[in-house]
């Protein structure tokens, strides 16, 4: 390929992305406002959600389970856990001693799922595994990217 159609190969591919990222809470029946008002609720833990700890299949009480538990300060310092921020999740940062990464909605549900980071690491057992629905794991990312 050529210099010029590997940059128009990317350009395509960008904006796919940025596409599919703004459609596929509407695709999933959830217009983006309530998409943002359904990822506060998760936040906040007003939603319901299941989730267990790594290695152990207890599902854990659901005032264990709301992102605000350790992740409420905007302030990485004030936190338990980072901040879940547009600032943080999207820039390039080095993270838990790994190379500098920025999360993408693919890598952010993956971290929730399966406690798994853009790079590989795995996270502290104290970080939920959760259980979510493409439009849960959507509506939560475009919260915290609103922040």
């Amino acid at each position: 390929m050529t210099r010029a159609s590997n940059r128009a190969a990317f350009k395509i591919y960008v904006v796919a992305a940025i596409f599919l990222v703004a459609v596929e809470p509407a695709a999933n029946g959830v217009d983006s406002s309530r998409s943002i008002e359904l990822g506060r609720e998760i936040f906040s833990g007003q939603h319901a959600l299941v989730a267990h700890l790594r290695d152990d299949n207890r599902t854990l009480p659901d005032n264990a389970v709301g992102c605000i538990n350790c992740h409420g300060h905007a302030d990485n310092a004030a936190s338990f856990a980072p901040p879940l921020t547009s600032q943080y999740l999207l820039s390039d940062t080095r993270r838990r001693g790994g190379p500098p990464s920025r999360d993408d909605l693919g890598s952010f549900c993956r971290v929730l799922n399966v406690g798994v980071d853009p790079t590989g690491i795995v996270l502290k057992k104290a970080m939920p595994q959760y259980t979510f629905s493409d439009t849960e794991c959507a509506a939560l990312w475009s919260f915290v990217t609103a922040r």
